[in-house]
Formats: C-alpha cells, structure tokens, sequence
C-alpha cells in the first residue's frame, strides 16, 4: 500500500511538473520576441545616437534635436519600444492558458487566457471610501503567482467538468462550445477576485518589500541561490524549477535573468576548455581521447546557450566536477552581477548578449567561471594520474 501511495504521489508531482513545464514552453516565444523588439528599441537611442539613458524616447523625439531620417528613426524604435513591451504582457497570460489546457484541454484553454490576463491586469472593485462613497479600486496585481494558481485551477475545474457533466450525443456541442466554457469563465472571474487576486496580490507585495528592505545584500542572495540551482544538474529538474521561479520575478520585472544565463553557459565552456589547455597547463593530456571532442560540442553548446554538453563530464567523475562547475557558475555569476551586469532578457546564448547591461562585466563574470573550472579540473585529474589513482589514453 505505501508503495502504490508513494508512486501516486510522484506520478502526481510529475504530472503537475509536466502541466507547469507546457506552460513555460509556450510563455518563452512570447518573452523572446517582446525582448527581442524592446531590446533593439533601445539600440537606436541609447548606441545608435547616443542618447542620455535618463531620456525616455519620446522625450528625445520632442527634444526638436533629431530630424529627417534620425527622427523617423527615433518614431520606429518608439514602436517598436511600445509593441515589444505590449507583447510581455501576453507572456503570463499564455502560460496560464497552456497551463489549463494542459490539465484540462481545448475547453480550459480560453478561461486559462482570461486568468492570467486578470493576473497580469486585475479587475476593479468597488470600495467605500472617505467620504462615505463607493469608487472603482484596482488591487495590487497577483502576476505570476496568480498565473500558476489559476492555470492549474480552471485546468482541473474544466477536466471535473468534463467529467461530470453527462449530456447526450446531440448536445456534446452545446457542452464543449458554450456550457463548460461559460461555467469556467465565471469560476475563473470568482476565483480571480476573491482568492487569487488577493493572496498572489499580498505575495508579491511581500516579496517587494523583503527585496527593498534586502537592498543590494538581497539581490546577491538571490543570485547566488539562483546561479547553483541552474548549474547543479544541466537542464534537469532542479534547473528546470529554478528557471520556473526566475521566469515569474522577471516577467513582473522584479529581479533579472543574469545570473541564471551565466550559470547556463560557464559549466560547460569551463569543461569545454579544460581539454584545450591541459598539455599547455600540465605538458600531458589529462582525458581520453573521446573527451575532446565532447569538449569542443561542450563549447559549442554552451554558446548556443544549452548547458547539456557538459553532462558526459559530470557523469565520468560527478563527486569532484559538480561541486567544481556548481561553485565556479556561483564565482562567475557573483562577479558579473556585483559589476552591475544586468540581463532581463531569457536567453543564454550568445546572439543574445549584446542585449546586456554592461556587457563587460557579464564577460568576465562567464570567463571567470569558466577559468576556475578548467584550471582547477585539469590539475585536479592530473594530481590523481600522478598518484596512479587515473589512467588516461597516451597522446
């Protein structure tokens, strides 16, 4: 019995990891291309012509500086700033859809959108205020919390539905198209403004006021537990939840990705590297031949922001390089973000880089990782070939 009792319950944390992880794969396009667009409307001001950071883009237009072909300029990257932003707003809104339909199917997936919509812009409510009168209050937004909650709620109320509603054959349609659609659409609207709104609402308030209090101490904390839990197991699960959690503080533009995208990459350029310079640094090879090749696919990965080259490493000697690759993403992503890199944008790879608040730093923060892996990697193998405890192909 405790057995069928423990497979449920990870059949049932696998299934809920399946439902959040549907989610997130459609929500990324979305963030893709709104980062993508907004971040290229900043190229034009602030590199192309070198506008004061503290300007805002219309305020340049105004400015009566720019002309002719600047100025047009100026008015597509002002566009282009208002349409790629627009498009950020779509992202939880379609997480909390793809959530729903997930758990519950085509029928979940409208109120799904509707939820997260409510999440993202919540719905005025009337409140007596001074004066003895009533007036439209807009509460705090819920946000992502609000997203995951009533994705997953609207999801299992369509699927109980789906269920329990038995209709003949010739009202099947009546059922799918209007009757489960409308009972979710009003559940989702009760939910959204007694439950979901309030409790996701005071969370982020919450966790706003614990950074702000937190200050710079805070944001470090949380890059450091955010950079080891994205390099501990290279894509997996633990990666995956820490991604999760990233995702939702930096749609609602609470802390960015920084740190994360480095701890994505530095592992496996780190390891990558190390089979480049170990004759250099040693004056013997310190792998098997077959590990060359995987370094240089390691990299190569690695640039493309994809962590998984470094796993034929890892798994070879798991005890000594995950703690290495772990504290190393840790080092790297610590020096990029104390000098003040900053990425909001999801995405590791290296086309995405140009996209980063000071670049440099965020750089070096990458090679400073990548340096202390594959140094410390390659006298660590050799010091145990030199104590005969590993042997590895003669050159």
């Amino acid at each position: 019995m405790e057995v069928k009792k423990r497979s449920r319950k990870v059949s049932g944390l696998q299934s809920f990891y399946k439902h959040i992880m549907t989610g997130i794969s459609y929500m990324i396009p979305i963030l893709i291309m709104g980062g993508l667009i907004g971040a290229f409307s900043q190229v034009i001001p602030y590199v192309l012509f070198k506008i004061d950071p503290s300007v805002n883009i219309l305020g340049a237009i105004n400015s009566g500086e720019f002309t002719g072909f600047s100025l047009q300029l100026l008015k597509l990257a002002h566009l282009m700033e208002s349409f790629g932003f627009t498009l950020f707003g779509f992202a939880i809104p379609m997480f909390a859809a793809f959530v729903a339909n997930s758990i519950g199917g085509k029928t979940a997936l409208a109120a799904g959108f509707i939820g997260g919509y409510v999440a993202n812009k919540p719905i005025s409510i009337i409140k007596l205020v001074d004066g003895g009168v009533y007036d439209k209050v807009t509460p705090v937004p819920s946000g992502f919390f609000g997203a995951i909650i009533i994705g997953i709620f609207v999801g299992y109320f369509v699927k109980w539905l789906n269920q329990n509603i038995k209709l003949s054959e010739k009202w099947l349609a009546f059922k799918t198209t209007f009757l489960i659609p409308l009972l979710a659409a009003l559940a989702c609207m009760i939910a959204m403004i007694f439950i979901v709104t309030p409790v996701g609402g005071w969370l982020n308030i919450q966790i706003r006021s614990i950074l702000e209090a937190a200050g710079k101490q805070g944001e470090y904390v949380y890059a450091l537990i955010l950079s080891a839990t994205t390099a501990f197991d290279l894509g997996g699960p633990v990666n995956k939840a820490a991604g999760f959690v990233a995702l939702g503080f930096t749609t609602e533009k609470i802390l960015p990705l920084t740190a994360r995208n480095i701890a994505i990459v530095v592992p496996s350029i780190g390891l990558g590297l190390s089979t480049l310079i170990d004759k250099k640094l040693v004056g013997r090879r310190v792998y098997n031949k077959e590990f060359y090749n995987a370094g240089k696919t390691s990299m190569f990965l690695a640039f493309m922001g994809i962590s998984e080259g470094a796993i034929p490493f890892a798994l070879e000697n798991p005890v000594f390089v995950v703690p290495l690759y772990v504290i190393s993403a840790v080092i790297g992503s610590m020096t990029a973000v104390v000098l003040g890199a900053v990425q909001w944008f999801p995405e590791s790879a290296i086309w995405a880089w140009p996209l980063v608040t000071k670049l440099p730093s965020y750089m070096l923060g990458i090679a400073v990782g990548s340096i202390i892996i594959a140094v410390v990697n390659v006298l660590y193998r050799n010091h145990k070939i030199n104590k005969g405890e590993l042997e590895v192909d003669e050159d």
